[in-house]
């Protein structure tokens, strides 16, 4: 049973918009188009790993996707692409949907890339996992829930990608491809036959993680040390991805593929909601999408049905949670 559906991460929502806001000239672009391909990869690999997850037995487990849990320390937070629960064992997975060829370096505890003529190291996901199976277990015991088996598996879902490791890698028995999930499931279920939780502590440790799971939700800007003014604005082409288009007449021409469309700017604010912040004022919208008429902000300001406070020269309108839902 999903408790916890997948959709694309908040912090990837926030890397591509940023990414559409700078110039590729921009000191920090490489290493945000890094981090969004990344975070891309296992999001993909999530996808992925859909299909398998449908075979297994829904009254049998708990699924939950993208949990950020607080450690007991309260200081740090750690993500979980895909956390499986039954009453005889749990199991964190860590998708990832790399390319290439896949080396995983047990001397110095790093995963090498090679993909076309490129050569990457990533921190070990084995490494990352044992983490957090003993983060999740000291949390689940700080809330007195009995000591139940924590499995782990790294799954790697790009078919065409090749693994392979040195000879001190000691984790093969945690590393696998996609095809393979199904069949390491019943070997978890056949060495974890011990019962731990019933029904009643299911549903309460359910309620505890959906409670404790805290989005990332941090200024991106901040984060990467970039000011709103180094910000691309404007309204942007969504036919040819130009930017910034021209407010005529009540619509938005690209001048690039003369498309036009009288709501274009959603995606705009969408992205100012992202990058800077859940609350906007005339001043603000006019600045971020390039409007010189105070009237033409406010009529889509007012078209919007946003919640406000102040009077009209100070007004303040609030954006939605979760704007790409409702625009």
């Amino acid at each position: 049973m999903n408790k916890k559906e997948l959709e694309l991460p908040f912090r990837l929502r926030k890397l591509e918009a940023l990414i559409g806001r700078l110039s590729e000239s921009h000191p920090k672009y490489q290493e945000i188009i890094d981090e969004f391909g990344r975070r891309m990869a296992g999001y993909k690999g999530e996808l992925s790993i859909q299909y398998y997850l449908t075979f297994l037995k829904e009254k049998n487990y708990l699924i939950f996707h993208n949990l950020r849990l607080p450690d007991i320390s309260g200081e740090h937070f750690f993500e979980i692409d895909i956390l499986l629960i039954n009453p005889t064992f749990q199991l964190i997975i860590d998708a990832k949907h790399y390319r290439g060829e896949l080396y995983f370096d047990g001397k110095f505890d790093q995963l090498i890339q090679s993909y076309k003529d490129t050569r990457k190291s990533y921190n070990c996901p084995i490494t990352q996992i044992n983490r957090h199976h003993l983060q999740l277990n000291r949390l689940l015991e700080s809330f007195k829930f009995p000591s139940i088996p924590i499995e782990t598996l790294v799954i790697f879902t790009n078919p065409n990608a090749i693994i392979d490791a040195s000879k001190d890698f000691k984790y093969y028995n945690k590393v696998i491809k996609s095809p393979s999930f199904l069949e390491k499931i019943e070997l978890f279920e056949k060495r974890n036959r011990k019962e731990y939780l019933d029904k009643k502590e299911l549903h309460k440790l359910s309620k505890l993680l959906l409670k404790k799971h805290t989005p990332y939700d941090a200024n991106i800007l901040e984060h990467y040390k970039i000011s709103k003014d180094e910000l691309i604005t404007g309204v942007r082409c969504e036919k040819c991805r130009s930017i910034p288009m021209i407010r005529t007449q009540r619509k938005w021409h690209c001048t690039s593929c003369h498309f036009s469309a009288k709501t274009a700017y959603f995606d705009a604010i969408i992205d100012y909601y992202l990058l800077i912040g859940n609350t906007i004022t005339n001043r603000e919208l006019r600045k971020f999408l390039n409007l010189d008429s105070i009237t033409a902000s406010k009529n889509i300001l007012l078209s919007l049905n946003l919640e406000y406070e102040g009077n009209f020269r100070d007004r303040v309108y609030k954006l939605p949670d979760k704007p790409w839902q409702v625009f």
